[in-house]
């Protein structure tokens, strides 16, 4: 960075990517910069600008670089590496610090703070952005996390040992510790040596899943017309994940419209909407929705098109392009392995290239794919009669 592109920098102020501190800045307030710009997108400080964008410049920049590259090997965790430029404005030394997007998110204070910034500057991070963090690195996930409030008392026993003993071709008798098997599973873990459900083990084979996560379910309403109205059908759709969408395929299949096309003596009944197309985009969202935001599944039904609303946006490397090719990212890992292991899923990333496909062979319009806000969202067409 050259004078001239530094004084512009200057005059522009701080933001999102850029913070300006005196020579005199404490080590916490360091780190805690650091750490900020670390957990998002990377920045920038200058170290010798004042809040009221003065040159103060720096008395000592050698001795400063040597403080600050140990702030961020020492009071950052896990330690960061910064690059530091030297950079003299109006006979005065300015220190510009980049620290990248750290490839090792979420960092932390070693008071134990975890900071992001934003444009009016860093703040701790809520709980919520701090799992974002963790799953940016799949360090963890959504799914497996507990359920606090919640005891194998409520697992619907008789839904697992169904799946348990046709997926497992064995039966749970009493030699085995369910317990122990629950907890292999994933679908119970230890919170302060006590065992609840994981989020995902409590969505899948929980008695009352709405009981302690109650956005937890898919909503479908329909329309007149092809704008949202005060008069719509709603009907909200509830139990555990293979619940849910068993009922969703009923009600789409009681709104959407079936042709009969006679050949011969036969009865052909051809649906507006082919059932895979319905059942793959339902089953996605279920798999993919972003569990953590306190939204259900939307799924609007219009005259002219059907658009299904999914809480969160595409997870991590996905894009509006990509995928379209099949390209995928499991947010939420534990669901979709059972989801796989009762038939719903093959993990391997074809069901969006093949919807695609038969939409276009059926109606001859491909699906849309949309991020809106906190959702994102597929706009499926339906055929003029």
């Amino acid at each position: 960075m050259n004078e001239k592109e530094l004084t512009e920098l200057i005059e522009k102020g701080e933001d999102s990517f850029t913070e300006f501190k005196e020579e005199k800045a404490h080590s916490n307030d360091l780190a805690a910069e650091i750490v900020a710009f670390a957990n998002t997108e990377g920045g920038k400080i200058l170290l010798g600008i004042s809040d009221k964008k003065e040159i103060k410049g720096v008395t000592n920049p050698d001795k400063e670089m040597l403080r600050v590259e140990n702030i961020s090997r020492n009071n950052c965790e896990p330690p960061l590496t910064v690059n530091i430029e030297k950079i003299k404005i109006n006979k005065e030394i300015v220190l510009c610090v980049y620290i990248p997007k750290g490839p090792e998110r979420p960092y932390r204070t070693n008071r134990g703070v975890y900071y992001i910034r934003s444009s009016s500057g860093k703040r701790q991070a809520t709980r919520e952005e701090l799992l974002r963090l963790y799953q940016a690195t799949r360090s963890i996930h959504y799914d497996e996390l507990p359920v606090p409030a919640t005891s194998i008392d409520e697992l619907d026993i008789l839904y697992f040992r169904r799946f348990f003993e046709r997926f497992y071709q064995t039966r749970i008798d009493e030699n085995l510790d369910l317990n122990k098997i629950l907890e292999n599973m994933k679908i119970l873990t230890r919170r302060d040596k006590k065992l609840v459900f994981t989020v995902g083990g409590y969505l899948l084979f929980g008695l009352n899943p709405q009981k302690e996560i109650p956005f937890c379910k898919i909503t479908i309403a329909k329309f007149e017309g092809n704008k949202i109205g005060e008069e719509f059908e709603k009907k909200d759709l509830e139990g555990n994940l293979e619940e849910q969408m068993k009922a969703a395929d009923t009600v789409l299949n009681l709104y959407l419209k079936t042709r009969v096309n006679i050949k011969g003596f036969e009865n052909e009944l051809k649906p507006e909407i082919p059932k895979e197309v319905l059942r793959e985009v339902v089953v996605n969202a279920v798999a993919h929705r972003d569990y953590h935001i306190t939204s259900q599944i939307r799924i609007f039904i219009f005259d002219n098109r059907l658009e299904i609303m999914s809480p969160g946006k595409l997870p991590n490397g996905i894009t509006l392009e990509n995928i379209k090719l099949g390209v995928h990212s499991e947010r939420n890992p534990l669901i979709v392995s059972y989801l796989a292991k009762m038939g719903y899923m093959t993990q391997i990333g074809t069901g969006i290239v093949r919807m695609i496909r038969l939409l276009k062979e059926h109606t001859g319009k491909e699906p849309e794919f949309e991020e809106r806000g906190q959702e994102f969202v597929v706009r499926i067409w339906r055929v003029d009669e």
